[in-house]
């Protein structure tokens, strides 16, 4: 008796429940739905006499804050015919890149399963760059089916993860370790209840204004210098703007320059002479943008915006960005999208 297998699994942007020999993800975490290995047996005149499919699911989440990840695995036999009535598997996982599996196996050696039977356990991955470094980590798997009683006895069946684990140590001085999907854009969230006219300045910026900057259309790119941002904010805000910005005390208490782009990013530091200039009001319940008369006409073409926002909302929202560039590990130059909710 002689056996063979066949194996496919594609990467498909669901949720894990619903497509067979599919990977999904989110920024912290993937899973694999139902990656499907087939052996057939056959008898020495060539004819099927039973076959097996084993079908391996899996998940992971990811740290913001550390280079270990577990991965928990599920192997099944879920059809079985004929001769085939017993399969003995052994699933091993290994990574590229400055990554190393500190538990390569969810089980220890081959674990023997019968119709409707799964072999359960968890692998772990340990990335370790080096301070300063990114890593872009392949996870890899091979899934080895002894059919007891057949020749040959060793079968396996490889695949990979089609989407990188992205492990760096760029935060903290370089000495935080995180990992994340980097194919996932990262999100930067404000919500207006929290944010209030800071949040409402760029959403109606990203909305209204000819570059939609922050959008999926036209994300915005972390600039990490702190030099480079104070001198985006100058340009914007302060002295380097050909037009001052006014503040408006009597309308806006503690008034401030918000600007958008964000001073931390590589498309902020447009001279604030050129920026719409508006204040944000909360009324009724609704945030409506009104015309600084300070300032010329908006036109909508204009490549950034200046609000009148309370200082404590232009520091607070100032904070979550910062807070989310390291939960959501936006390293150096990594581009991703801002969300403003009610």
């Amino acid at each position: 008796m002689r056996s063979s297998q066949q194996v496919s699994a594609q990467p498909a942007a669901v949720t894990c429940s619903t497509t067979p020999a599919s990977y999904s993800y989110d920024r912290h975490s993937y899973c694999l739905n139902s990656f499907k290995a087939t052996l057939t047996s056959w008898s020495e005149e060539g004819a099927v006499v039973g076959t097996g499919v084993v079908l391996v699911s899996a998940n992971a989440d990811l740290s913001a804050s550390s280079g270990q990840w577990q991965e928990a695995m599920t192997a099944t036999l879920s059809e079985a015919t004929g001769t085939v009535k017993e399969l003995g598997l052994t699933l091993t996982a290994s990574c590229t890149a400055a990554c190393t599996a500190t538990v390569p196996n969810p089980w220890a050696g081959s674990r023997l399963v019968t119709l409707g039977q799964s072999a359960t356990g968890n692998v772990t991955f340990l990335s370790t760059p080096g301070a300063g470094l990114v890593s872009n980590i392949t996870t890899k798997y091979d899934l080895q089916v002894d059919q007891p009683g057949t020749t040959p006895i060793n079968i396996h069946a490889t695949w990979s993860n089609p989407r990188q684990v992205r492990c760096d140590t760029t935060f903290a001085d370089n000495t935080s370790t995180g990992c994340v999907i980097s194919d996932v854009r990262a999100k930067v969230v404000l919500d207006q209840a929290t944010y209030g006219a800071a949040a409402a300045t760029y959403g109606w910026a990203e909305n209204y204004l000819i570059d939609h900057w922050g959008s999926t259309a036209n994300p915005l790119q972390r600039l990490a210098d702190l030099t480079a941002q104070e001198s985006n904010r100058t340009n914007t805000c302060k002295t380097g703007a050909t037009r001052p910005f006014v503040t408006l005390p009597d309308i806006v208490p503690d008034d401030s320059c918000d600007e958008y782009p964000f001073a931390a990013t590589h498309q902020g530091g447009t001279n604030g002479g050129l920026c719409a200039d508006v204040i944000p009001q909360l009324q009724n319940g609704v945030w409506n943008i009104y015309q600084d008369t300070n300032a010329p006409d908006v036109t909508f073409n204009e490549p950034c915006v200046r609000g009148h926002v309370p200082g404590t909302q232009n520091s607070a929202a100032g904070g979550k960005l910062g807070t989310t560039t390291q939960t959501e590990r936006i390293i150096p130059d990594e581009k991703y999208v801002v969300v403003i909710t009610s």
